[in-house]
């Protein structure tokens, strides 16, 4: 078991385990320990103390309370379970389906799968592009289905003398932002910047992101065949990661799907133009397509490290794609647009 204190040293929780068949701790149940002085609580797991936590916000709030869970895999069941008069919204960070080749007609991920069957329960879904709404619209066209941009930013009129032009960031630099694993295809990136290196010796490429440990070791391994010990970084998980983004020249992307992945967006901000492969969702609504990037049509990597030489070998283009990209991204997701956004969409479905 487990106790969990306030910082006086009270004892507020309590969790108690019993092995499973192959003899890991498993949550068998919860106390919460004298809840404001009525006598302790007791909880069959987690998903049901959550489902109290909710009741209670909801009741202690004035008016009705809103509820947007961003996290599907924790969120979706206990907002099933609430039966209040609180609205419900589901944020999907993800792809839906689980061929992303067919979003209109594949099983739905396991995570959102309970709460479509149940959309009625929910005052709205939101996803972060327009394209993902259309697909799921098709599916459930009576849900309420929305697009929400996952970042914001200031408008370009007060941002304008803030811009780091390509000229003072570390020079053939090329930049990753997100989770090292397999569905993002981390192997075909730094075979593809190998690619880029023998046109561009004294290129970079620096990752940031968390990953299984055995596909970093693996990760690790395929660096050190390609010779590229001295190009590439590997960094975990970096909370403060904004800051990086004024350091590098190029955003780079071969996901199969997405979200709409946000380091997209963010890099953009910072005046990164973007190449990436076409997938669904996200690069072909943020791309605009030899202004402030490149869409590659997926396995072709040859043709995305020709477009990352172009860029490295040419100051000019290098300089106009940035100057594109951080103009689009401070006038499409200025804190204004999106907050009137939400303003709508919410009020609408009120």
């Amino acid at each position: 078991m487990q106790r969990y204190y306030t910082p006086t040293g009270k004892n507020v929780l309590e969790e108690y385990y019993a092995p499973d068949t192959q003899g890991n701790p498993l949550l068998s149940r919860v106390i919460l320990k004298n809840y404001h002085g009525e006598g302790d609580r007791f909880f069959q797991n987690s998903d049901d103390l959550f489902v109290f936590f909710l009741k209670e916000l909801s009741k202690q709030a004035e008016g009705t309370t809103t509820f947007i869970s961003d996290r599907p895999g924790t969120g979706v069941k206990p907002l099933l379970a609430l039966d209040d008069a609180s609205r419900k919204y589901v944020y999907i960070p993800i792809n839906h389906a689980v061929n992303p080749n067919d979003p209109v007609h594949a099983d739905l991920d396991g995570f959102l799968q309970p709460a479509f069957e149940h959309f009625k329960h929910f005052d709205g879904f939101i996803t972060a592009t327009v394209q993902q709404v259309e697909h799921l619209s098709v599916r459930y066209p009576t849900a309420n289905i929305f697009a929400m941009p996952a970042a914001t930013t200031l408008p370009l009129s007060k941002e304008a003398d803030d811009q780091v032009t390509p000229d003072q960031r570390k020079r053939h630099s090329l930049l990753y932002v997100g989770r090292i694993a397999q569905d993002k295809r981390i192997d075909q990136l730094l075979r593809m910047f190998s690619l880029v290196k023998d046109r561009v010796p004294a290129a970079t490429f620096t990752l940031f992101g968390y990953g299984d440990p055995k596909y970093l070791e693996d990760m690790q391994k395929l660096i050190t065949e390609l010779n590229l010990e001295h190009n590439v970084t590997l960094n975990d998980y970096t909370p403060g990661i904004e800051s990086e983004y004024d350091h590098y020249q190029v955003l780079v992307n071969m996901a199969f799907a997405d979200g709409g992945p946000v380091a997209m967006a963010e890099a953009m901000m910072h005046g990164l133009p973007v190449v990436s492969y076409r997938f669904n969702y996200g690069p072909a609504e943020y791309i605009d397509e030899g202004v402030n990037g490149y869409l590659i049509d997926s396995g072709q990597s040859l043709a995305m490290a020709e477009k990352i030489v172009d860029l490295f070998n040419d100051d000019k283009l290098l300089a106009d794609f940035s100057k594109a990209a951080y103009t689009s991204a401070h006038t499409r997701w200025t804190r204004r647009k999106v907050w009137n956004r939400w303003q709508r969409n919410l009020k609408t479905s009120f």
